[in-house]
C-alpha cells in the first residue's frame, strides 16, 4: 500500500497530537476530542482533522481553572436553586463533610428527577435536552468531590467591608485605602513636615541624591582597598588607669566589615522614597494647575473659533452687499 506525502504528513501529525493529549490530559468536560484515522487523502485533509490537530497543541489550562467548567457551574446553579426545608440548617452551619454529603444528595436527586422528566416529556426544547443529557451521562459516581459553593461562589462584599479590608497574596489592603506615612513604613523623614516649600525640598533632595551617587561612583573608581576596618576599643571609665591599660593591652580593638557602601545605597533609597512622598503631596496642586491649563486652552480655542466665525460672517456680508450692488446695476435701464 502506497501513501501519498500529504496523507503521511497528516497521519504523523495526528499521531503526535494524540500522544500530546494522552500526556497532558483533556481538561474540557463538555467536549471530548474525536480522532479520525483515515488512509485516504480526503480524510486526512478534512476539516475535522485539521481543527483537531490545530487545537491539540495548545497547552492545558492552569490548575486553578480546572474547577470552573460548564458542568460544575450547572451544578452550582442547581445547588443555589434548591430550596431548604423548614428546620434544615443553612450551608454556613455545616462542616466540610456535611456540606459535601448534602451537595451529593441534591445533585443525585436532581439527576434522577431529570431522567424521569426526560422520559415523560418528549417535546422539550433541543438545547435543554442537550444540557440534561450531558448532566445525566455523568452519573452519580462522577459528581464533584469538592465544595462547589465554597470554591466557585464569589466572596461576600459585606464581610470584606465589615472586616475593614481584604488580603491578596498575603498582604492586607484596608478599606478605604489609606496611604501609610513614612514613620509607619519605618523610613526616616529627611525634610521638615510643615512650613517649607515642597518645590525647594524636592530640589534639595535631588541634590542629595546626585551627591550620594557621585560619592558611590568615586568609591568605585578608587584602587582596591580592604573591606574590613579597624575599630579601636573604648576603655571602661569606671576602671582605674592601670586597669584600663591592662584592658587595652588584652583587647585593643577588633576588625569589622565596612558598611559605608551599604549605608550610602540605603541613604539613596530613603531619599528616593522621600521624593516620591513629596511628589504625591503635590498631586492635588498638579491636578489644579492642569485643570487651569485645560480651561485656558478651551477659552483660547473658543476665542479663535468665535473670531473665525465673525470674520466669515463679515466676508459673507460684504459678498452679499457686492451681489446686491451688481443686481442693482443690472436692473437699471
Amino acid at each position: 500500500m502506497e501513501w501519498s506525502s500529504s496523507t503521511l504528513c497528516a497521519f504523523t501529525t495526528e499521531r503526535v497530537a494524540a500522544r500530546y493529549l494522552a500526556m497532558n490530559g483533556d481538561h474540557n468536560d463538555d467536549e471530548a476530542p474525536q480522532q479520525h484515522h483515515g488512509s485516504g487523502d480526503n480524510a486526512a485533509a478534512g476539516p475535522s482533522n485539521s481543527n483537531q490537530i490545530s487545537t491539540s497543541f495548545f497547552p492545558p489550562p492552569p490548575q486553578v481553572y480546572k474547577n470552573f467548567t460548564k458542568r460544575n457551574l450547572r451544578y452550582l446553579d442547581i445547588l443555589n436553586s434548591h430550596p431548604l426545608a423548614d428546620g434544615e440548617p443553612s450551608w454556613d452551619q455545616l462542616d466540610a463533610t456535611q456540606r459535601l454529603e448534602r451537595q451529593s444528595a441534591i445533585l443525585r436527586q436532581h439527576t434522577s428527577t431529570s431522567k424521569t422528566s426526560a422520559q415523560e416529556q418528549q417535546d422539550d426544547d433541543v438545547d435543554m435536552a442537550v444540557v440534561e443529557d450531558s448532566a445525566n451521562d455523568q452519573g452519580s459516581d462522577e459528581l464533584p468531590d469538592f465544595d462547589l459553593k465554597a470554591e466557585l461562589e464569589p466572596p461576600n462584599v459585606d464581610w470584606i467591608e465589615e472586616d475593614g479590608g481584604y488580603t491578596v497574596f498575603g498582604q492586607l489592603w484596608p478599606i478605604p485605602d489609606v496611604m501609610p506615612s513614612l514613620e509607619q513604613l519605618g523610613i526616616p523623614v529627611l525634610y521638615p513636615l510643615e512650613g517649607t516649600d515642597r518645590k525647594e525640598l524636592l530640589l534639595t533632595l535631588l541634590r542629595t541624591l546626585l551627591q550620594t551617587y557621585r560619592e558611590i561612583t568615586g568609591d568605585l573608581l578608587k584602587p582596591a582597598q580592604p573591606y574590613d576596618v579597624w575599630v579601636p576599643a573604648v576603655p571602661d571609665p569606671s576602671l582605674t588607669p592601670e586597669q584600663q591599660q591592662q584592658q587595652m593591652a588584652t583587647n585593643p580593638g577588633f576588625w569589622t566589615q565596612s558598611t559605608e557602601a551599604k549605608d550610602r545605597l540605603k541613604h539613596m533609597q530613603n531619599v528616593v522614597v522621600n521624593m516620591q512622598f513629596l511628589i504625591n503631596e503635590l498631586r492635588p496642586v498638579q491636578a489644579k494647575e492642569t485643570l487651569k491649563l485645560i480651561m485656558q486652552m478651551q477659552l483660547e480655542r473658543r476665542k479663535q473659533e468665535t473670531k473665525l466665525i465673525r470674520d466669515k460672517c463679515e466676508s459673507m456680508r460684504s459678498r452679499v452687499e457686492e451681489l446686491k450692488a451688481m443686481l442693482a446695476k443690472q436692473s437699471r435701464p
